[in-house]
């Protein structure tokens, strides 16, 4: 008797214990989540009651989740190792990206996992206290669950629990598609999986919960109205050129990573002008800046609108466009000029996997693509090898191209200046002497390893721009920065939370700031006396430069080129005015701005995923 009432008593207990797992533990979980993220416990605390009904909606999910798991396996520890896990490790990484980057951890980055745990083994990313107490929680959660079978609570037979774990995942699926996809809801919690910037929508809806609902919104939809007849009267409003009186120079793109001015960093000297070359050469060519899309991270989408002229606007939140979209014939800049006759060739000096470019570059048209291992023995300042060995290789490749008298176009992404930006990346004989007063030894430092990177691209520019003045073929280059960068990392903070000038500026003002790169057009044949253009997004930037030239260039480029009289274009969520300010989002501007945007988008989703009504009037040569 005594024996029975035992048995029953761990009965009782397993079957509480699993419904804690089931509720209360995915609730707590995302508790921690959250801690790991803003990094103080009353902070944490306050978040939860008021955002309560977005953390009830990812505790349904995750419950059902576990609960499927630990139905599936016979046993309650692994469906809250599954979740609990999976937590965790959201929370580690989305803190360290909000970090480096600036936004939280999107579904889209789990296709490029690979190539993040690549460089996240050259960065600084140890668990936080915060981090530390997830652990340590989850592992005693796990110990808790781990005795009990559901096999031995009565009426959980193998039969009746498989059919339970079916109906676990049929209301995970029902409940992902009918209640957190829905848009009504979405818009009433605070998500909005359209926009630009997702923070505002994760810091409103909930780690779990809004990572959940920007899973349905991972594939690229059709612009109201597309059709035949609809492209066909956008392409009508392609300019008309005469692609036989277009100059056929060489053009070579270089895009240098974390290029940028350290305009936010007041109060700082250094021991050498950062910009000489730069501001030397701009005084020939057009320069100024254009607005990234991303802060410290995302080259990839930069590269991509530069030489295609496609706006990541028009596509889903977070796309790495050459992992998921560049396949096939991809219609670009460069395979237009390959079909004309050009050479086209891409140097990296680093794994020619990352972001997929060893494929996707066949796809745009590249003829060759050279990586790090195509160098032989390089010079390496830092970590990874320096702007001017990458100058030599580039001017390498140019020579061999152009022996034969044929044009070319040669891409270039540099690789010197990126993160981690180490305080002892350089030696102190070889580092840009930095003065800084009011912040921590660790952030001087660190900021000399970014000035020496930003040294060292400007001396790239001098030296690229003074071999090819020489040179008796015309040859006009495009520089740009891909994105600014966090300097330094301590416990989730970078330099720029450690002045006072900066964080006083608004949340609008901070993301203008951080989101001007700079560029340079420049050629050895023509003198623009120091144009400046400002304000243009990235895939305006090829389109302009062959538009002030006159290059050979697709009726694609030219559209967009022309479209800058009526809107510079839109990125960061908002419109840009002919003067290249922000002008809020693109529904409340002007009914001819969002005409020529519904035309843009029109004729961007048919060339990348339509049916190419256009493709004749967009590349036609």
């Amino acid at each position: 008797m005594i024996t029975a009432i035992k048995g029953e008593k761990r009965r009782r207990i397993s079957l509480l214990l699993l419904v804690w797992s089931a509720t209360l533990f995915p609730f707590t979980c995302q508790f921690f989540v959250e801690w790991v993220r803003l990094q103080n416990l009353k902070s944490a605390i306050l978040y939860l009651p008021s955002h309560l009904p977005a953390l009830l909606l990812g505790t349904l999910f995750v419950g059902g989740l576990s609960l499927f798991f630990t139905l599936l396996a016979a046993r309650p520890w692994v469906g809250a190792a599954v979740t609990g896990g999976t937590l965790f490790l959201g929370a580690y990484v989305n803190f360290y990206k909000i970090t480096y980057r600036g936004d939280p951890v999107l579904p889209k980055d789990i296709v490029i996992t690979g190539d993040a745990a690549k460089v996240a083994t050259e960065l600084s990313i140890p668990p936080t206290f915060q981090m530390g107490c997830f652990f340590v929680f989850l592992s005693m959660a796990i110990l808790l669950l781990f005795p009990i079978r559901l096999a031995s609570i009565r009426g959980l037979r193998l039969p009746l629990r498989l059919l339970c774990a079916g109906g676990a995942a049929l209301f995970c699926v029902c409940y992902l598609t009918l209640v957190l996809w829905n848009k009504g809801l979405q818009q009433k919690i605070g998500v909005d999986t359209s926009a630009f910037q997702p923070s505002e929508s994760y810091e409103n809806g909930s780690f779990a919960t809004s990572f959940l609902m920007y899973t349905g919104a991972v594939s690229p939809q059709k612009p109201d109205g597309y059709s035949e007849e609809t492209v066909e009267e956008a392409a009508g409003r392609i300019p008309q050129q005469d692609q036989s009186t277009q100059e056929r120079p060489d053009v070579i793109v270089v895009m240098l990573e974390s290029y940028y001015r350290l305009d936010n960093v007041k109060g700082a000297t250094y021991d050498t002008d950062l910009t000489e070359n730069y501001d030397r050469y701009a005084e020939e060519g057009i320069s100024g800046y254009y607005y990234s899309d991303k802060y410290s991270g995302g080259t990839e989408g930069m590269e991509f609108g530069a030489l295609t002229g496609f706006s990541t606007s028009l596509l889903p939140t977070g796309s790495i466009s050459y992992v998921e979209y560049v396949e096939g014939e991809f219609p670009c800049y460069p395979r237009f000029l390959s079909e004309n006759g050009y050479k086209t060739i891409a140097l990296h000096p680093y794994d020619p996997t990352i972001y997929n470019r060893d494929e996707a570059y066949a796809a745009m048209g590249f003829d060759a693509f050279y990586s790090e291992k195509d160098f032989d023995n390089p010079e390496q300042h830092g970590t990874y090898i320096d702007d001017l060995a990458t100058a030599k290789k580039l001017i390498e490749l140019y020579e061999e191209a152009t022996a034969d008298g044929s044009n070319v176009f040669l891409h270039t992404v540099t690789m010197q200046n990126h993160i981690p930006n180490d305080p002892d990346e350089y030696p102190e004989d070889y580092a840009v002497k930095v003065s800084l007063d009011g912040v921590d030894d660790y952030f001087v430092k660190s900021l000399s390893s970014v000035a020496t990177g930003l040294r060292d691209a400007d001396r790239m520019i001098g030296y690229l721009c003074d071999y090819f003045s020489k040179s008796d073929r015309e040859v006009v280059i495009l520089f740009f920065g891909d994105h600014q960068t966090a300097i330094g990392d301590r416990k989730g903070e970078e330099l720029l939370d450690q002045l006072n000038s900066f964080e006083q500026l608004s949340e609008e003002q901070q993301m203008v700031d951080t989101h001007r790169v700079p560029y340079l057009m420049w050629s050895n044949y023509r003198q623009m006396d120091g144009e400046q253009i400002n304000g243009m997004p990235p895939y305006q930037l090829l389109a302009a430069m062959t538009d002030a030239y006159d290059l050979l260039r697709p009726g694609w480029f030219s559209f967009l080129a022309e479209s800058r009289r009526t809107m510079t274009g839109v990125n960061l969520g908002q419109a840009i005015d002919p003067d290249g300010k922000l002008s809020g989002s693109i529904s409340d501007a002007p009914e001819d701005w969002q005409a020529l945007w519904r035309d843009q988008a029109l004729l961007q989703y048919d060339a990348m995923f339509g049916e190419g009504y256009a493709h004749e009037q967009m590349y036609g040569s």
